[in-house]
């Protein structure tokens, strides 16, 4: 009886690897065969499973495989069972545009189920969100920022003085002018420092103060990982639910831990200050909206503040870090796109303090397409931000897809799409101004229809309602950041490093141009460099 048992165990347990067996044949036979998107073009793991996006997002390249599929396949990629990557500029507009038949799509779940709560940014529910963004759109409005300018240029001028700062022994003159040269710096590291100072001080009243401390630099190692493991979690759930992760991403677990803990530990501390903090802060919006909401409940719980808190603190901060960092990278490549940078900001501005936010400032047209065409070229979220067609489906260069379809723009790729930016690789900020002339040998001048192409395509912010809300702030930051750097300063790549941050031969295929600042695609984007010196200029006037 016993081996009658045991037999008939056996038996069973065949014929349950069987099915799973057939099963997982009839899956894999219907999603290439018989699918809704069996038709287009992509991946063959992509057509099949979510694993396609969860070993790129490990391997920090989904932004590179974008943009060679789409060169490959045209418009339409599919690179999910059910998800499709679009590369045009009507699909940014069908898919995040203000009149959008889409949301926010499941992948956007595992955020929640990290912090148990949702932000502005995270949450699915629309009128959730409305009321949500409501708030930190007030606390990020132009009114609010201009309370906060002083807070904002104390911080840049500790940034810009820090970058001046020669190396200790270096006070002895040299014939060749060495001695004036700073010490070399890092911009990536260095950008981190300054944008993650000026948002802990102005959501938290309490600076991070890296720029002239190492006590919080840790951070800035710990939060990418975070955000990249809720990245690799959002395509493929599972991998948190059933605590699977860590097997395949040494570590997931600890560093998603890490940040939930730190965004806890920095709302708490902000709690325990209530409203004495000297300045009305983005947190103190958050409060607000919490004791005048009218149906009684809180538009922000527990932990939703601790969702909205790791928002503030990653996507206002590294964002606007490899916007400086790339900005700054692209002038030490292009000299001439740097001289026209300084023709146009020295002689406008008398002296640095008059470099601020206002008028003289936002019409420097060149410093802005500076900043515009290094956003565009290396965008600081690089990859794709699922959206979920909603009823009645969205219809895109005449497809239509069907409601529940997850859909999606890769910033990258289409900031690199030939049709809207031709030699796109080219560091051209003329072609962001509409009658500028170029340097090239054919002294091209930008038309106004060329400008409309490029505008439509750009989205280093995102776009529609669910677009970045805190864009005015940060190009505050970036415009009075790199026209201070520039008046003030001379610069240069540091001797030696001069190739820092750049492709190379050698390299994976797409990351071979020297003249591109690479990127690790965490969410976020991952940067290195450039390393530069700085020697202040002639005839300055404080």
């Amino acid at each position: 009886m016993p081996f009658m048992a045991f037999e008939n165990f056996g038996s069973f347990m065949l014929v349950g690897i069987l099915c799973a067996i057939l099963y997982f044949i009839g899956v894999v036979v219907y999603r290439l065969k018989f699918h809704p998107l069996a038709k287009y073009p992509g991946p063959l793991l992509g057509k099949i499973t979510d694993w396609y996006s969860v070993i790129r997002s490990l391997r920090g390249d989904r932004h590179i495989h974008f943009l060679r599929l789409h060169e490959k396949h045209g418009t339409f990629v599919r690179f999910g069972p059910n998800r499709i990557s679009v590369n045009t500029a009507e699909g940014l507009q069908k898919i995040y545009g203000t009149k959008a038949n889409t949301n926010k799509s499941n992948y956007y779940n595992v955020f929640d189920e990290v912090f148990k709560g949702d932000s502005s940014l995270t949450t699915i529910d629309n009128q959730l969100h409305a009321k949500k963004k409501r708030t930190v759109s007030v606390a990020l409005s132009e009114s609010s920022i201009r309370s906060m300018e002083e807070l904002i240029l104390r911080n840049i001028r500790s940034f810009c003085e820090s970058l001046g700062q020669k190396t200790s022994g270096s006070a002895a003159s040299t014939p060749d002018g060495e001695d004036r040269w700073s010490e070399p710096r890092d911009l990536t590291d260095w950008a981190d420092y300054l944008a993650f100072d000026i948002m802990s001080d102005i959501c938290f009243s309490s600076s991070f103060n890296m720029l002239h401390s190492t006590g919080n630099r840790y951070i800035l190692e710990m939060l990418p990982k975070g955000v990249n493991g809720l990245n690799v979690c959002g395509w493929m759930p599972a991998l948190l639910r059933f605590g699977i992760g860590d097997w395949f991403y040494p570590g997931l677990s600890k560093n998603l831990q890490r940040y939930e803990a730190f965004a806890r530990q920095q709302s708490t501390k902000r709690l325990a200050l209530g409203n004495d903090t000297g300045h009305h802060d983005v947190f103190s919006h958050l409060l607000l909206a919490n004791k005048n909401s009218k149906s009684g409940a809180p538009v922000f719980s527990p932990s939703d503040l601790v969702a909205e808190t790791s928002l503030l603190i990653t996507g206002g901060s590294d964002t606007t870090a490899t916007a400086i960092a790339s900005t700054l990278f692209y002038l030490m490549h292009y000299p001439k796109a740097l001289a026209r940078l300084q023709a146009e900001v020295r002689p406008r501005f008398s002296s640095l303090e008059s470099i601020r936010p206002g008028t003289n400032l936002s019409t420097c047209r060149w410093l802005r397409a500076c900043i515009d065409e290094a956003m565009r070229i290396t965008p600081g979220v690089p990859g794709l931000l699922p959206r979920r067609v909603l009823a009645e489906g969205v219809t895109i260069a005449g497809e239509w897809f069907a409601p529940g379809t997850d859909l999606g723009v890769p910033h990258y790729a289409i900031h690199h799409n030939e049709a809207l930016y031709p030699d796109s690789f080219a560091y051209r900020p003329e072609r962001w101004i509409i009658g500028c002339s170029s340097d090239s040998a054919d002294g091209h001048v930008t038309s106004a229809e060329e400008v409309a192409k490029a505008e439509s395509g750009f989205c280093a912010f995102s776009i529609g309602q669910r677009g970045c809300v805190g864009k005015a702030l940060a190009m505050k930051e970036l415009m009075v950041t790199i026209a201070r750097l520039v008046w003030l300063y001379d610069m240069r790549l540091a001797p030696g490093e001069e190739k820092v941050g750049g492709g190379g031969r050698g390299e994976e295929r797409g990351r071979e141009r020297e003249h591109e600042l690479q990127i690790k695609d965490m969410f976020v984007a991952k940067t290195k460099g450039p390393v530069m010196q700085f020697q202040r200029r002639q005839k300055t006037v404080d």
